[in-house]
């Protein structure tokens, strides 16, 4: 008894076919990755890497300095302005100093604004401030107190509304 066997044959349209799904894969996975890479990124950008690494040292003794001062500040924002709440070693409110600010996107420049805190009274600034969805920074510089510069960065994610 013999068995025939039956071959398929392999036409034009089929290897078409497989080309296009080897290369619709390959752009597929390559598109979503792009689309990661591109709306989780950080954003950490300066003008000029090695002129900002000529500063470490002196950075990093203002930051040592600063931590050694011993301050809480909290962070609070709504849709319409930022909040911070600053507070010495010993808990008592700091009432006496003067905060600008710049709100940016981690990613554009597009919708960055300039912050000018008020004095709201027991130690909370406040500033208005236009808040999208999505991911923000907020860099708080400020005098006073006994201090000549004081420097906080906040990042925080703006969720839209259901």
């Amino acid at each position: 008894m013999s068995m025939a066997s039956t071959q398929k044959e392999i036409k034009g349209g089929h290897v078409l076919a497989m080309l296009l799904a080897f290369f619709g894969v390959i752009i597929a996975v390559n598109m979503v990755m792009a689309y990661f890479a591109n709306s989780t990124w950080s954003g950490l950008v300066v003008e000029n890497g090695y002129v900002a690494s000529q500063n470490f040292d002196e950075n990093l003794a203002k930051a040592k300095a600063q931590e050694a001062l011993g301050w809480d500040v909290g962070f609070a924002f709504n849709k319409s302005s930022v909040k911070v709440t600053f507070t010495d070693a010993k808990g008592a409110k700091i009432d006496n100093l003067n905060l600008a600010g710049r709100l940016q996107r981690t990613v554009t420049e597009k919708e960055d604004q300039q912050l000018t805190f008020g004095w709201m009274g027991s130690g909370v600034y406040s500033a208005p401030a236009r808040l999208a969805p999505g991911l923000w920074e907020v860099e708080i510089d400020g005098k006073g107190d006994g201090v000549a510069d004081y420097h906080k960065i906040f990042r925080f994610v703006v969720k839209a509304d259901p």
